[in-house]
């Protein structure tokens, strides 16, 4: 299996943001993993652990659609790539294990470091800052 392209085709527009018709694209890869790729005014693109994430997140209840533009193929014999269902989870608050900050905007909020100084409040990590 090679990675294989797709289209979101929206046929109603839920949020009324993104319009109807081909809204983004995006391809799946060898090991499910899902990279998604939006048109509009403000392109983004976001990573899905598998196609069945987007569909959960973006279909809608079917207001979204998948429309696959390469034909599924059959696994490749010569890669060895566990099963996604076997590798263990990890949910997203794990991901980033820094502590959440009191003040939602310090850096710009502090009254005596002014409107955009001063160092991080000392419970901050470097990497929480300025990552």
């Amino acid at each position: 299996m090679t990675s294989r392209r797709f289209r979101l085709i929206r046929h109603h527009d839920v949020s009324g943001v993104s319009g109807t018709g081909p809204v983004a694209e995006g391809v799946q890869f060898t090991d499910g993993a899902v990279a998604l790729r939006w048109y509009g005014d403000y392109p983004t693109t976001t990573v899905w652990d598998g196609i069945e994430s987007v569909v959960a997140i973006h279909g809608h209840g079917g207001a979204t659609e998948i429309e696959w533009l390469d034909p599924e193929q059959a696994p490749d014999p010569e890669l060895k790539l566990p099963p996604r269902e076997t590798l263990p989870p990890r949910p997203w608050p794990d991901l980033h294990s820094a502590p959440e900050p009191q003040d939602p905007d310090p850096l710009h909020h502090e009254p005596d470091r002014g409107s955009y100084g001063g160092a991080p409040p000392s419970g901050w990590s470097l990497y929480r800052v300025f990552r």
